[in-house]
């Protein structure tokens, strides 16, 4: 079997997630059971730290893959179904994301759309939904504003007030929507917590904020810390709709995550 870089790379990628430690070409050649020399093994590590996808931590260790690496591997390996379906024990996916060290984001969707804008005497708005009303002071722009997003649903209209930054209204409605919010392995994101820069982040996170300002999607720095990621997609649990958020180092085994927590 003929080998090339990116075949080579993507091995020790995998090998590196599973052992957590610097890996050497002996040592990859020896655990891969690979067809090719240490030697050859050796030039492709070169070329890889060269081309900045591998570094040596030290002169006399191993080598491990870069941010720029690691980001790559998951943008390739990472493709999640709208359709996904994840447990619905409690438990045994707190076992799951403590073991994987990957902290665990859930929240129920609740789809309603906005059907009417009211004005009442120019002194207050009323936005009626499907499931409840909100109320506003009146604004004639905030009418205006409005009234362009009759029909939409509530999840998208709060991404436009977040774009916006109608603040009052992004209030209004999570006091409206009262959306579940469950979380698993939070100690993940105890770093978050300790600095200033990131703090914001984490409430963002537990509060299920995130859901509102970020798109569906593999995210990484400057949104996350520089040595972390976070997926973000929609879900299917117990036959609901729902919002997933996964975040934990760059190096944890997503891909045996999410085979264990599927349905």
């Amino acid at each position: 079997m003929g080998y090339s870089k990116e075949m080579l790379l993507e091995q020790f990628i995998q090998e590196y997630i599973r052992l957590k430690e610097p890996i050497g070409s002996e040592m990859l050649k020896n655990s891969l059971e690979l067809k090719i020399s240490s030697a050859t093994i050796r030039n492709y590590f070169k070329v890889l730290m060269d081309e900045g996808i591998l570094i040596q931590p030290h002169i006399s260790s191993g080598r491990i893959p870069t941010h720029f690496a690691m980001k790559n591997y998951w943008r390739q390996k990472i493709n999640i179904d709208k359709n996904f379906k994840i447990l619905d024990d409690k438990q045994l996916l707190h076992q799951i994301c403590k073991k994987h060290q990957i902290f665990l984001l859930l929240k129920e969707n609740i789809s309603q759309k906005l059907t009417r804008v009211l004005n009442i005497e120019n002194n207050f708005l009323i936005l009626v939904f499907e499931k409840g009303k909100i109320l506003l002071d009146y604004q004639a722009r905030m009418e205006r504003f409005l009234q362009e997003l009759i029909g939409l649903d509530i999840q998208e209209i709060k991404k436009i007030a977040h774009q916006v930054m109608a603040n009052t209204l992004l209030k209004k409605i999570n006091h409206l929507q009262s959306d579940k919010v469950t979380y698993f392995a939070l100690e993940v994101l105890d770093s978050f917590i300790s600095y200033p820069y990131h703090q914001e982040l984490f409430f963002n996170i537990v509060r299920g904020d995130i859901f509102d300002k970020c798109a569906n999607g593999i995210l990484f720095d400057p949104i996350f810390p520089e040595n972390y990621m976070g997926i973000l997609h929609d879900g299917l649990q117990q036959e609901k709709n729902i919002k997933m958020l996964c975040v934990g180092y760059l190096t944890a085994d997503y891909e045996t995550f999410y085979e264990q927590i599927a349905a």
